[in-house]
């Protein structure tokens, strides 16, 4: 995946950019030599130009000279700030060694508005299928 931001959400849902954080848990290690998370330190407190336009979101790719890269293992937690220029490298391994299973909780601040059966799909989805 490539490079992105996760509040760029609140601005396809018409909201001001609010306070995001987001909880990895790992159910597979990660070692950095052969994929996985990458961040850009400091990119959280860019402002709301940077936001948009520091990378092109998704579809840049490419190493960047100050992303770190984490050596993780099954069971560890990673937090990460939503405004955090991000993006998961491939993994240079195949099959059952290229996992790297990851359930994300989204800490956001701001009104609670539950979804029904009746809410609308985000904008943004309709794009998803543009992701790899």
């Amino acid at each position: 995946m490539g490079w992105h931001t996760d509040s760029i959400r609140d601005l396809f849902l018409g909201r001001r950019v609010g306070t995001m954080l987001n909880v990895g848990i790992h159910l597979d290690d990660q070692d950095p030599r052969s994929g996985g998370l990458r961040l850009l330190p400091g990119t959280h407190r860019q402002g709301l130009w940077g936001m948009l336009f520091h990378k092109r979101y998704y579809m840049d790719k490419h190493a960047d000279p100050d992303e770190v890269a984490f050596d993780i293992k099954a069971g560890d937690l990673t937090v990460h700030n939503g405004n955090l220029w991000h993006r998961v490298q491939r993994s240079s391994l195949v099959g059952e060694a290229s996992r790297r299973r990851v359930m994300y909780i989204p800490v956001i601040t701001g009104v609670y508005e539950p979804k029904t059966e009746k809410s609308r799909m985000p904008f943004y989805h309709r794009f998803h299928h543009l992701v790899k």
